[in-house]
């Protein structure tokens, strides 16, 4: 864990280094007027997996094991604990960060869920090159216990925890429907809170390490200089000296702490969440055009595809479809070359979900012959195979 811990406080610092008013805005995650312990899920968070600690340590044989399952369950919930290591990797990458990172998916209809999170991140973690921080969500991360404990589809003995309507958990390799929890479970519940312990206290240091106004570039949404706001209490928000015009007069725009009202509120700020929307989109766009190809997941390019799908932008559909068709060709290129047999017939159904996808959305602005071409010549390799 000791590199995992390294590589955490180096994305921290990357980020800050890299584009320090994003970092600001990742640490204040405003989404709206509320108070600072309320306007995100962050600070019960940190409650309640430190209480979960006192617990769990006070605890032996199946008490401390229900507590440990609560305190790791709990870990891997907290949606602005994901979009805020998610916006650190994109900072640290060069493009923004959000507060509705990892929210919902295709035509908004329901809420990302925690495994699609993850893989989104994943694939973040791959390009800012956090290969220790994959690991431990890789390594530790299980959807099975997290959903029959959650559910209460599990049962426990002194020794062993067992999944009930449940997929079985693999565990090097190998299927099955328990697990000893001292010689299996344990160990990632201390993984989680070493993982948890640094987190809280880069995110809370991070905060008051902002003890006097600082001046930065900035980009809201235009080049500007912004005035990030210090305190001796730490971080109070930024402000942009005369961003907008009313009726003759200059006013400033930001966010910052109201002491008055004891909240965090919005200032003089135009920007729709349509706005904020085609920002986002542009750097996803632009992130995949830049990289040499996906290498964990494709889970959170499809859904980039599918909200420009939703959108309807001519330039955005060009865009993702050239994506498209630029992965597809990268995958058929690894299907050519590969010399054995049994692994050259898995390609097609790996690659012709981005062909296909491409004609669909872009045949009318793009000439896919080619392309169309390629997935009629899969399709005969499939049904030769």
């Amino acid at each position: 864990m000791k590199n995992t811990i390294n590589e955490l406080s180096t994305l921290f610092d990357e980020a800050k280094a890299n584009i320090e008013f994003e970092f600001v805005q990742t640490l204040i995650n405003y989404k709206g007027m509320g108070a600072k312990e309320l306007s995100t899920n962050l600070h019960e968070w940190f409650d309640a997996i430190e209480f979960y600690k006192q617990i769990y340590y006070s605890k032996t044989n199946k008490e401390k094991t229900r507590i440990g399952l609560l305190l790791y369950s709990t870990f891997f919930e907290n949606s602005d604990f994901y979009n805020i290591l998610g916006s650190l990797c994109k900072i640290k990458l060069g493009y923004r960060g959000s507060s509705y990172l990892f929210w919902k998916t295709k035509k908004y209809e329901r809420l990302l869920g925690i495994g699609e999170k993850k893989e989104f991140l994943l694939e973040l973690l791959e390009d800012a090159d956090k290969q220790n921080m994959i690991s431990f969500f890789t390594e530790n991360h299980f959807k099975e216990i997290r959903n029959t404990f959650f559910h209460s589809a599990y049962s426990l003995s002194e020794e062993d925890y067992f999944l009930h309507d449940s997929d079985p958990i693999v565990i090097d390799g190998v299927g099955t429907y328990r697990f000893n929890v001292k010689e299996f479970l344990y160990p990632k519940i201390e993984n989680v809170i070493q993982f948890f312990d640094t987190f809280k206290q880069l995110y809370l240091d991070s905060f008051d390490s902002y003890q006097d106004d600082k001046e930065v570039d900035a980009f809201y949404p235009n080049p500007c200089k912004a005035t990030i706001l210090g305190s001796k209490d730490g971080l109070k928000g930024f402000r942009i000296k005369n961003a907008v015009n009313f009726f003759g007069k200059w006013h400033d725009s930001g966010v910052w702490y109201d002491e008055k009202y004891d909240m965090w509120a919005g200032h003089n700020i135009r920007m729709s969440h349509a706005d904020i929307e085609t920002i986002e989109i542009n750097d996803s766009l632009t992130r995949y055009e830049n990289k040499e190809d996906i290498k964990r997941s494709d889970l959170e390019f499809e859904n980039i595809v599918d909200k420009i799908v939703e959108r309807n932008n001519p330039t955005e559909i060009y865009r993702a479809t050239d994506l498209l068709v630029k992965f597809g060709d990268i995958r058929l290129k690894k299907m050519i070359a590969e010399k054995n047999g049994y692994k050259q017939r898995n390609f097609p159904k790996i690659i012709l979900p981005f062909y296909k996808q491409a004609v669909e959305i872009g045949s009318k602005i793009m000439d896919m012959k080619q392309v169309s071409k390629n997935i009629k010549t899969l399709e005969e390799f499939m049904a030769g195979s």
